[in-house]
């Protein structure tokens, strides 16, 4: 006969894998409803939106032409990291954390550089506000995590 301790030992796990896989479940349904909500593809369709919108502006006269418009190619990565913070700001029932910080950052660090790029602006004024971001970022990190 079987040893009552271990039979249930066995449904202790069997129950532990059950629930393991309903979670693992739940995750994938998550994903794929943020995936029919939206995701990336809205990103993706804006992107090219603002591109032809730019080069049909161009065409008509009212902007000049854009001697950096390779910059346009660093925009898809900053506003797909942006993609990811807003995916990790809902995954996080609307909680700011550490999750959502870095891609925001890198997406905002992407754009930026597009812009002072594209634009020629003078970047000069630009490299203390990183500095300064940094900062803010360093203070923020312990407040963030304290509170999770």
């Amino acid at each position: 006969m079987s040893d009552p301790s271990k039979l249930e030992q066995m449904s202790e796990t069997q129950g532990e894998y059950t629930s393991r896989r309903q979670e693992r479940s739940q995750r994938r349904a998550e994903r794929r409803a943020d995936r029919q909500a939206g995701g990336l593809g809205w990103m993706a369709g804006l992107v090219f939106i603002v591109i032809g919108g730019l080069y049909l502006l161009h065409d008509f006269g009212f902007i000049p032409t854009f001697a950096n418009w390779w910059a346009l190619f660093l925009l898809l990565p900053g506003l797909g990291t942006l993609s990811a913070a807003i995916g990790a700001y809902r995954r996080n029932g609307g909680q700011w954390t550490m999750a959502v910080t870095g891609p925001f950052i890198g997406g905002l660090l992407f754009v930026g550089m597009t812009a002072v790029f594209l634009f020629e602006l003078n970047y000069s004024w630009l490299w203390p506000l990183f500095l300064i971001a940094a900062g803010l970022l360093l203070l923020a990190t312990p407040m963030l995590s304290r509170s999770h």
